[in-house]
């Protein structure tokens, strides 16, 4: 399902010397399905017309107010006066306003405005990326919050549930097996994607399955129901479900499918610290992830088992939410609620590990993970 597409009008200074600043924040912006409007034309005192219609037209208004001239007899600076114009003006047709303010930058006349500001540093931009994209991630949320119901698109289905359970058979290879029961909430479901991509750049290891099986479980009368695979290659696996008829509203299918694959994870404590090394590995600290789930439509319960060979003594495990599948940002609520509900467990049966991941209702657009620290090579037997 495509992203609504929110317009922002960026206020900013057109200055040589704030060029770079400039183009960073629209790139950060446009990352957030934000399509960025500029008016590059200024004139202190008053508001050109076409930048009235501009601002009239955008979803919100995205200020960054850089320094101008230094205020005398202080640490502080002014920053470009038609920015001060358009914020006003944005705030008298009632636009949503989120104002980026370089470091020293005196902001006054805006009541109200603190909680919609956002201190950056010109020369660390890169340090303050991770609260730039909170910012804007906050921003979009409300957006999409105070949006037009009859104006948005509704979910093309509904899972009711995914259960998936992977095992790692050995060093070598792994086997995942997944049923899934979703329900069209459209009148004509013509497919459904699903999709694993290899984010590490290790060379040599590839997410290609040597095995792919598929069977339909349920499905209406009369009704075809294949897969189809679109792309195979070591750093991704795409394919669809496909339905012939397409699913009506409210017509439900039933289906499951098995991937073995080579284990690309690596097998113990000294690989990950060598894969670290090299600058190749997706993480900068000794981790290994167990489940990476995206919630990309509206699911009622999500399982995922993990389970390691018998008499692999994994270390530290813990879960993790994020959100978004660009920018992922730290879900703090949706993990305190999935650490004070126990739906994560990991549990030793005898001489085998699993990692268990319970989630009644995830929230559509996050991703959900697992993680574990493996054995040591001298503790392996």
């Amino acid at each position: 399902m495509p992203e609504i597409l929110f317009k922002a009008f960026l206020s900013c200074s057109f200055a040589e010397n704030d060029r770079e600043i400039v183009n960073f924040f629209r790139k950060i912006i446009g990352s957030f399905d934000m399509e960025v409007q500029v008016y590059d034309y200024q004139e202190i005192g008053r508001i050109p017309d076409k930048v009235k219609e501009n601002i009239i037209r955008s979803d919100c208004l995205i200020a960054i107010a850089t320094r101008r001239k230094k205020i005398e007899g202080s640490d502080y600076w002014t920053y470009p006066d038609w920015i001060q114009h358009e914020i006003s003006l944005a705030s008298a047709y009632n636009k949503p306003i989120a104002i980026f303010v370089e470091e020293g930058v005196k902001i006054e006349g805006f009541i109200g405005m603190e909680e919609r500001t956002q201190e950056f540093t010109r020369g660390d931009l890169i340090k303050n990326l991770d609260k730039i994209t909170r910012f804007l991630f906050n921003l979009r949320k409300y957006l999409e919050s105070t949006y037009q119901p009859e104006r948005m698109q509704a979910p093309l289905l509904l899972r009711h549930y995914v259960h998936a359970k992977e095992a790692m058979l050995s060093k070598e290879h792994t086997v995942t097996r997944c049923e899934i029961l979703m329900e069209s909430l459209i009148g004509e479901l013509e497919a459904t994607h699903h999709s694993i991509e290899l984010e590490e750049m290790t060379p040599g290891l590839s997410i290609k399955p040597s095995q792919f099986n598929f069977i339909c479980k349920e499905k209406p009368p009369g009704m075809n129901v294949e897969p189809v695979i679109v792309e195979s290659a070591d750093h991704k696996f795409l394919w669809k479900v496909m339905f012939d008829p397409p699913l009506k509203k409210g017509e439900k299918v039933k289906y499951a499918f098995k991937a073995v694959r080579s284990n690309y994870r690596p097998y113990t404590y000294e690989e990950v610290l060598e894969r670290i090394r090299q600058g190749t590995y997706e993480y900068k600290e000794p981790i290994c992830e167990a489940c990476e789930w995206h919630i990309s439509y509206p699911t009622l319960e999500l399982h995922f088992d993990f389970e390691f060979p018998d008499s692999y003594e994994i270390r530290k495990c813990y879960p993790d939410v994020k959100i978004g599948e660009k920018v992922r940002l730290k879900a703090e609520s949706e993990l305190k609620r999935i650490k004070e509900g126990n739906f994560f467990t990991a549990e030793k049966m005898f001489d085998k590990w699993t990692l268990s991941l319970r989630v009644p209702r995830p929230l559509q657009g996050h991703l959900y993970y697992t993680y574990y620290e493996p054995p040591k090579a001298a503790e392996l037997k």
